[in-house]
């Protein structure tokens, strides 16, 4: 009976799952043979338990679907609960600083309050009375601190919503299961328990299971913290194991399971205990096989710990750059705090003095209104100084950045990974998917008696001048020959049919919407197109891109004049159930084999594929087009050798199939799993076909190799093919040019850089770039000698062994389509296109994040430096020991500072220019010498102007001296000053948007050439950042409101037009000022401050 029939019985006869939840982990935590043989008379009886089947798994309808959710979850787990925005703001009030604040202005509204209603009027010059609004201050101070507080939050809680968006997309990958008896590609969190999953070499386990077919070797460290290897039996196996025990007890022991004192004790990790489990979490080193899925999500061992986990509360993961703008930030506040506490004790000095002089006419409540607002101007200088926003720049930046990252192909895990990004100094990459498209296709070959054929010159013709077609060629071949090709090309081979059109479709069923629907994140990962803009090919087949090439050939090929060529899956369910052995691929041993037992003349036939050398070594014989054996002599062999290195000096990839038959003494004298390139020379292979296949290069890799180079950034291929073809493909995509081409210190093969030495390597790897026929360990050594160096590096890797690589390189680069999930879990950055020019714009974020970070530390350090001292002058020299800016003002300023700076510096889109320059080193300093000058530059002009205009203004619209202004004309003078301080950083922003002088400027360079579009184009590529645009837009508009109606609260009073444009133009000078302190060489600076 089919799985679909048998639940649809089970369903009308109102069918319940059996098995708990709590049975069924109970396998697992700890791994207990025991009590699944306690609980379960065997695996069969299980599964129908479970409602599905060995061999086909769950029917494709999904009829269950949502009771099997009800009942054993899904396999998702939840994410850490996001903190409310009321809880941020609450965590944002504790902040020691704003607490004091808060503390003061309470006081000076009580003290307002009690002035305003307790006290009699005051009068002005006129005799008029004067508005009793001293209340407002104390109200517009908390409505400060109230802003800052909400502001914080907000961005707070949009920082932590991006985070986790950006985490769910990385949890999220496919997986293969079984449905139906069909292979179909799924999303992880689609997986049900009852499924049955395909696994292979490279997986990460990604739920509780029992192993019913195959064989395999599992990495179980991350999870339970055993470092060996264990290897993985089915359950038919182990429980064939203990029958056996049970067996050889003595009949007079007690062999009830069910008894506690039973002898019968020992369980899995015992010695000789078959392990049929497979443990969620944990890593696939070898082998393949399927198996049966019992705890998903939460339920699973993986799935526990990674709840505890998220329940844990986790420190945040700091960056390089955000720790060394702490230590900044610490600093700055040192400076700040010092500052503060010089004002306070200079204006109390002088508030004792005035007390014991002029103040006997002043009331009790008045005379502590003046010691409150001494203490809140001291306090602001504090909140103004200490630069909070830095680490909102960097988030802001950082979120800023991967989320577009994302949209360009890059898909960031490790956060730090996005600027270390921006120092790379050397990429070592993979050749196949990452310089080439990954999509490999037969171009040449050669089967019968040297019968080549070639499709590269013309593929659209049956035949061209030298060489005849694939199809005329394969044609030709007895059936015989094509028996033994489509034997080894679809049983030799993991890879299958894509279904995964038929898989969208089904997907549209009305009866599964509430199920995806309710597995959330998973419609909204990196996979999904919608989410990226990139779209998964559509092949005809999914697996090595080796065996999917050979299976097009067969398709695209064998069909055109043999229309009886069944498909793969036709076949395999014809023929898979006489393959009694299978050796699967592995990079240490270049082939895969299997085991094939033919029914009719009970013969056997070891049927190999793999790289031509290796099989091509071992072959004795070649098949020809009648199928008939031919013995290689020498000159045979050099024919075939000469044809293969043909192949690999254009590029292409030599892949030979051959075989051999024995009868069945043989089988059993062959030890299967220990079948070395030495042994195979004794089989005496057949060589059956050879193959050249191309996978061309990815559009725009040699432009972006030559970008790396102008950014000084250099690239390394490693690769596993052999040196002609590493050779071609890097002239072809500009690694070596034709002067570095012949030069033999630019290239190497592995087995001969693993014999350097310590000392040699470092000094072949400067110059080394291409290294042939590597493993991964070759790759592993060189990343580890480039560091030594002082190299920061960035590798490229797909593999279950490139994961020591990945971890060790600065910044580790995986395959999103091919990449196994080992090398995913072990990488930075996820490179979900599997393309190179994805690095390219990588390098360019990173280098765009560090320049929007230093271009927000310049702009706040200039305001910064330049509100301190203004407010610490002003009211020192104030008879009323108030500053020109008053405690409300300089939170506004403040908020420009922080929150509004970062939004429009930290948001720049990168631009080819960021490649023009060389990395940054290791240890480079976080403000440069150009920074300093802008800084020290700016402020200076900024304290000219603001200090001018207080000192001098009432000459410059009244004609008289401040002892002799009135009240309202003093208020419309200090209006005017923080007005003029405002606009002035308004336009310090323009000035902010360009960082680092051109790298053509040095200190040679003439005017014009420092007067350059590049160095002073303050308002270049303006109109790619929308975001600056608009925070301009909104501080303009918000302060023109204030100074139109904040009144009381913001100290302000109308302005007459004279004093608007003053504000205006001394705010426009900072252009002038700015290109006049970027024209100036950095070295007068060097002289005036060694």
């Amino acid at each position: 009976m089919s799985a679909s029939n048998r639940v649809s019985d089970l369903e009308s006869s109102g069918y319940h799952y059996r098995t708990p939840v709590s049975t069924l982990q109970s396998f697992f935590d700890p791994k207990s043979l025991r009590n699944f043989i306690q609980t379960c008379s065997s695996i069969h009886s299980l599964a129908s338990d479970l409602n599905t089947d060995l061999d086909d798994g769950l029917p494709t309808d999904n009829n269950d679907a949502r009771e099997r959710v009800a009942r054993y979850g899904k396999n998702l787990i939840p994410p850490k609960s996001q903190k409310s925005l009321l809880a941020l703001c609450w965590e944002a009030l504790h902040d020691k600083v704003l607490i004091i604040l808060s503390i003061s202005a309470v006081v000076s509204l009580a003290l307002g309050l009690y002035q305003t209603f307790c006290q009699p009027p005051e009068y002005d010059d006129e005799g008029n009375p004067l508005p009793q609004i001293q209340w407002v201050d104390g109200v517009a101070i908390l409505l400060a601190v109230l802003i800052v507080v909400v502001v914080g939050a907000f961005n707070d809680y949009n920082k932590e919503k991006q985070f986790m968006k950006l985490n769910s997309k990385k949890e999220d990958r496919k997986i293969i299961v079984y449905r139906s008896g069909e292979k179909h590609y799924l999303s992880i969190h689609e997986l049900l328990v009852g499924d049955i999953l395909y696994v292979e070499t490279g997986d990460v386990i990604p739920a509780d299971c029992i192993l019913v077919s195959g064989e395999c070797a599992c990495d179980e460290s991350s999870v339970t913290g055993e470092s060996k290897t264990i290897d993985k039996k089915t359950i038919f196996q182990a429980m064939d194991y203990f029958n056996d025990e049970i067996k050889s007890l003595n009949s007079g022991s007690n062999t009830d399971l069910n008894s506690s004192s039973s002898s019968f004790q020992f369980d899995v990790g015992d010695d000789g205990v078959l392990d049929p489990f497979l443990i969620s979490g944990s890593k696939l080193l070898s082998g393949q096989g399927k198996a049966l899925v019992l705890c998903v999500g939460e339920n699973s061992v993986n799935g526990k710990l990674m709840r505890a986990l998220t329940n844990d509360d986790e420190a945040d993961d700091v960056t390089p750059l955000q720790h060394r703008l702490d230590l900044l930030a610490d600093g700055i506040s040192k400076y700040g705090f010092l500052a503060s506490i010089v004002l306070f004790v200079v204006l109390f000095s002088k508030f004792v003095f005035r007390l014991s002089t002029d103040m006997d006419d002043m009331t009790t409540a008045e005379k502590l209104a003046d010691l409150i607002n001494i203490v809140i101007t001291a306090i602001t200088v504090v909140v103004v100084a200490i630069p909070e926003g830095l680490p909102l720049a960097v988030t802001l930046a950082l979120a800023f950045a991967t989320t577009r990252m994302t949209s360009d192909g890059n898909l960031v895990r490790v956060l730090k990974s996005c600027e270390t990004m921006g120092g790379a100094t050397t990429i070592c990459s993979d050749k196949t998917g990452t310089l080439t498209i990954n999509k490999m296709t037969i171009v040449k070959g050669l089967v019968g008696s040297n019968k080549l054929f070639d499709d590269l010159a013309n593929p659209s013709s049956d035949t061209n001048q030298n060489l005849s077609s694939s199809v005329n060629v394969l044609k030709n071949c007895s059936e015989k020959l094509i028996g033994f090709l489509l034997q080894n090309i679809f049983l030799n081979s993991s890879a299958f049919e894509n279904n995964q059109n038929d898989d969208d479709d089904d997907d549209d069923d009305d009866d599964n919407d509430d199920i995806n629907m309710d597995q959330g994140s998973q419609n909204n990962t990196f996979w999904n197109p919608m989410a990226t803009g990139f779209h998964e090919r559509k092949d005809d087949f999914v697996g090595s891109k080796t065996e999917c090439a050979l299976l097009s050939l067969v398709k695209d090929k064998f069909s055109q004049f043999d229309h009886s060529i069944p498909t793969l899956h036709q076949y395999r369910e014809s023929n898979e159930h006489n393959v009694v052995k299978v050796i699967p691929f592995e990079s240490s041993l270049k082939w895969s084999g299997i085991v094939y037992h033919d029914p009719t003349d009970d013969s056997y036939t070891f049927y190999i594929k793999g790289a031509a050398e290796i099989v091509l070594a071992s072959c004795h014989y070649l098949t020809d087009h009648n199928g008939k054996a031919i013995k290689l002599d020498k000159d045979g062999m050099q024919k075939l050798q000469s044809v293969r290195e043909g192949m690999a000096s254009e590029a292409l990839r030599a892949v030979s199939l051959a075989h051999y038959t024995f009868d069945k003494s043989d089988l059993l004298s062959i030890d299967w799993d220990d079948v070395t390139p030495q042994k195979l020379i004794s089989y005496h292979l057949h060589l059956d076909l050879m193959v050249g296949i191309q996978d061309p290069l990815r559009p725009g890799v040699k432009n972006a190799i030559e970008q790396c180079h102008k950014a000084g950034v250099d690239v390394r291929m490693v690769t596993g093919d052999n040196i002609l073809t590493a050779r071609s493909i890097s002239r072809n995509c500009g690694i070596l040019n034709e002067e570095t081409f012949d030069d033999s210190s630019y290239f190497m093969e592995g087995p001969q850089f693993r014999k350097l030495s310590h000392e040699e390597r470092l000094k072949v790897v400067p110059k080394l770039h291409i290294l042939a026929r590597s493993s991964p360990e070759d790759k592993r050594i060189l990343v580890q000698t480039l560091k030594e160096l002082g190299e920061v590096v960035a590798v490229t890797g797909d593999g279950t062994n490139d994961a020591p690589a990945l971890k060790l390189a600065d910044v580790g680069f995986s395959m999103g389509l091919s990449g196994t999930e080992v090398a995913r879990e072990a990488s930075d950055i996820v490179l979900m296109s599997d393309d190179f020019t994805s690095i390219v714009n990588a390098i360019k974020w990173g280098r765009t994040v560090a320049a929007s970070i230093r271009k927000f530390v310049q702009f706040q350090l200039t305001v910064n430096f330049t509100a301190v001292i203004l407010t610490f002058v002003t009211a020192v020299v104030s008879e009323e020991n108030s500053s020109v800016l008053t405690a409300v003002q300089l939170l506004w300023v403040n908020l420009i500072m922080d929150t509004l700076a970062a939004l429009a510096l930290a948001t720049d889109k990168p631009d080819d220019d960021v490649l023009d320059s060389r990395p940054e080193g290791r240890n480079d300093q976080m403000i440069s010498t150009q920074m300093w000058k802008m800084i020290i530059g700016m402020a200076i002009f900024q304290l000219i102007i603001t200090l001018g205009l207080d000192s001098y203004g009432s000459y410059l619209f009244y004609g008289k001296g401040n002892e002799d202004l009135k009240m309202i004309e003093e208020m419309m003078l200090k209006s005017m000053t923080f007005n003029t301080f405002v606009w002035l950083q308004v336009f310090t922003l323009f000035v902010s948007r360009i960082l680092n002088e051109p790298l053509e400027i040095n200190e040679h360079s003439t005017l014009m050439q420092r007067l350059s579009h590049k160095n002073v184009g303050f308002f270049r590529h303006l109109s790619r950042n929308f975001w600056f645009i608009g925070i301009v837009a909104l501080i303009s508009f918000l302060q023109v409101a204030i100074m139109f109606y904040g009144g009381a609260a913001f100290s302000v009073v109308p302005q007459t037009v004279s004093m608007w444009l003053t504000a205006l133009i001394s705010g426009y000078l900072m252009i002038p000022c700015g290109l006049l302190l970027r024209v100036l060489p950095n070295e007068w600076l060097l002289k005036v401050l060694p």
